[in-house]
């Protein structure tokens, strides 16, 4: 494989990695939240004519909460531009079997082995195409 190739690969692999982070915040959300939830003061308690630290806490949860939130739809955003250019890439090989091969590989996220079955080929049918498709991209100023 040239470096050009190379380059062109890890190109596409981008949006696997942003659809990962996007997972990760989602994760990361739901805990706070949970969190947050917990220490909202929704369960009944005794008011012992102390300070109540529970509040800050809670406040401090819902700050993360946001912030989270933020970085959530900042990293949707990305990975719909992200989908957007690999699609119009994958578009300019005007061959349809070559297109299918790279929109399960870096559009779906799709393995080797799952693409083949799809395709009803084998896995080596899928590699053949895949380096063929990127071949065929390192043409165009993608990168």
């Amino acid at each position: 494989m040239t470096p050009e190739e190379i380059r062109l690969k890890k190109w596409l692999q981008r949006a696997f990695y942003a659809d990962k982070k996007i997972k990760s915040l989602d994760m990361l959300l739901k805990t706070f939240r949970t969190h947050a939830e917990g220490l909202d003061g929704t369960r009944q308690y005794k008011h012992t004519g102390r300070s109540d630290t529970r509040l800050n806490g809670t406040e401090t949860a819902f700050i993360a909460i946001a912030d989270i939130e933020r970085k959530y739809s900042q990293q949707k955003s990305e990975l719909l531009k992200l989908r957007k250019d690999i699609s119009e890439a994958i578009s300019l090989l005007q061959d349809d079997e070559l297109e299918t091969v790279l929109i399960h590989r870096y559009l779906l996220f799709h393995t080797i082995e799952q693409t083949a079955e799809i395709m009803n080929c084998s896995p080596e049918t899928v590699k053949r195409k895949q380096r063929k498709a990127i071949e065929k991209l390192t043409r165009y100023d993608l990168v």
